[in-house]
């Protein structure tokens, strides 16, 4: 027989993400949402030049 550790903690998980969204300062969201937007341009750029290289 193993021994068994027991918790009376609620489990934890990872708030949604319209939680994080929410406690976010107006500035730093505007930021976050302006890098993801450049991050997906970059993506989509690279991957309209490696299609055209074929």
């Amino acid at each position: 027989m193993q021994p068994v550790q027991l918790s009376l903690l609620p489990e934890q998980s990872p708030p949604q993400p319209n939680q994080l969204i929410n406690q976010l300062p107006q500035p730093q969201l505007q930021e976050t949402v302006t890098q993801l937007a450049r991050l997906i341009a970059k993506l989509t750029a690279a991957r309209r030049t490696e299609a055209d290289d074929e």
